[in-house]
C-alpha cells in the first residue's frame, strides 16, 4: 500500500460539548503549530508523493491560521477535505471566492450528521446545530460543492439509521459514512451503550440499507470483521496522522483521549523528528502489534465479542477507553471545561 494520504488533527478548538466527543478538553484548546503542518506537506510530496490532506479537529476552521494551512497544501498540490460542524461554511465560502484554487483542489466537505431530525441532533450536539448543519448543506447543494454525511452511530440515535439514510439521499449527499461510536471515558458512555451482539443486527441494518438506496454507504474502520487477523487503513499503511501536539500516532481514534500503560501509539513529535524518521518508528510500533496479535489468534485467546472489533481492540491493547462486556473499561477523562453538555448541574465527573 502506498502512503496516499495526510491526516491533520489541526486543532482542540470547537463551538460545541457534543457528549460523544473523544477529546478530553480537560486542558487548554491546543493548535497544530503551522510550521509542522508546512514541513509534513513537504516532506509528505517530496518521499512519499502523497496526493490529498484531510483536516479534522475539533472544528478545522478554528484553527487561527486555517488559511495558510490550506493554501500551503493547495500550493503544494494537494487535494484536501475537513470534517466540519458546518457552523463556519460561510466564512469558508468567503475563502472559496478570495481564491478559486481552494475549491477547485476540495474533494468534499463531511458533515457530521448525528440525527435524521433536529431533535435528535441537537440532543447530542447541542440546540440549534441541526439547523446549522443543515444551512451549510444547502449552500453546498446550491453552489454544487461535493458533500459526505458521517453519522457516528450508538444507543440513542441507532433507530434513526434508515433514516438517516433517507435524509443523506434526499439531500444529495455523495457518500454515508457510518462511525461506530468509541467510548470516551465519561459517564455520558453507558447511555450510549451498545452490545456486541447489538453492533451485528447494526451491521446487518446498514448492509440492507445499502441495498435499498442508490446513495453509496460506507462504514469506517472498527466494525465487527469476522476474520480476527485484519489490517486496518491506518495499519495499511495509506494514511500518516498527526495529532495536535504535533505527533506521529496510529490513528485519530487515538489522538487527545485518555491512556495509561506502558505502550505508546504515538512514534515521535514532528517537532523534533522529520516525518520518514517518525514513519519508521511507527512501522515498528504495527509491526509489533501485528505480531503481538497473530500470536493472541494462534493461542486461542481472541473470542467472538469485542475482541473481533478491531479499533475496540487496539483501543484496548493501548490502554484507552474501550467497550467491554460490562460497558467501559480503561481509564476515565477528566472533564473539566465545565459548560453546555458538562455542565456540573447535568453530569458528575468521572473519577475511576
Amino acid at each position: 500500500m502506498a502512503v496516499e494520504w495526510l491526516a491533520f488533527h489541526l486543532t482542540d478548538r470547537c463551538q460545541l460539548d457534543c457528549q460523544h466527543c473523544l477529546r478530553d478538553p480537560a486542558k487548554k484548546p491546543k493548535d497544530l503549530p503551522f510550521e509542522i503542518v508546512q514541513r509534513a506537506l513537504a516532506e509528505g510530496k517530496r518521499v512519499y508523493n502523497a496526493e490529498h490532506v484531510a483536516l479534522t479537529g475539533g472544528e478545522p476552521t478554528l484553527h487561527p491560521q486555517f488559511r495558510e494551512i490550506l493554501d500551503a497544501a493547495v500550493d503544494a498540490e494537494y487535494t484536501w477535505h475537513m470534517v466540519s460542524n458546518g457552523r463556519r461554511f460561510p466564512w469558508v465560502l468567503e475563502l472559496f471566492r478570495e481564491r478559486p484554487l481552494r475549491r477547485e483542489r476540495m474533494t468534499s466537505v463531511t458533515f457530521s450528521v448525528d440525527g435524521a431530525d433536529e431533535a435528535m441532533h441537537d440532543s447530542i450536539r447541542g440546540t440549534g446545530t441541526f439547523r446549522e448543519t443543515m444551512s451549510a448543506i444547502s449552500l453546498c447543494s446550491a453552489l454544487s460543492i461535493p458533500f459526505v454525511f458521517n453519522t457516528t452511530i450508538h444507543k440513542r440515535n441507532v433507530a434513526q439509521l434508515e433514516a438517516v439514510g433517507m435524509l443523506a439521499s434526499q439531500l444529495g449527499a455523495g457518500r454515508l459514512s457510518f462511525v461506530q461510536m468509541q467510548p470516551t471515558g465519561t459517564a455520558h458512555d453507558q447511555g450510549f451503550y451498545l452490545s456486541w451482539q447489538e453492533w451485528l443486527g447494526v451491521m446487518d441494518r446498514i448492509d440492507r440499507l445499502a441495498l435499498a438506496l442508490k446513495l453509496p454507504i460506507s462504514v469506517a474502520e472498527g466494525f465487527h470483521k469476522t476474520q480476527p487477523f485484519y489490517t486496518c487503513q491506518a495499519f495499511a499503511g495509506q494514511q500518516l496522522h498527526i495529532d495536535v501536539e504535533g505527533n506521529l500516532n496510529l490513528c485519530c481514534q487515538h489522538a487527545g483521549i485518555p491512556s495509561e500503560g506502558k505502550l505508546s501509539d504515538i512514534a515521535g513529535s514532528l517537532r523534533e523528528l522529520s516525518l520518514p524518521q517518525a514513519h519508521e518508528r511507527l512501522l515498528r510500533i504495527m509491526h509489533d502489534a501485528q505480531v503481538d496479535r497473530l500470536g493472541e489468534i494462534a493461542r486461542g485467546e481472541v473470542r467472538e465479542g469485542w475482541d473481533k472489533f478491531p479499533c475496540n481492540a487496539c483501543l484496548k491493547r493501548y490502554g484507552k477507553p474501550h467497550w467491554t462486556e460490562d460497558g467501559v473499561g480503561g481509564p476515565a477523562a477528566a472533564r473539566q471545561r465545565w459548560h453546555g453538555a458538562w455542565a456540573k448541574k447535568n453530569l458528575p465527573l468521572v473519577t475511576g
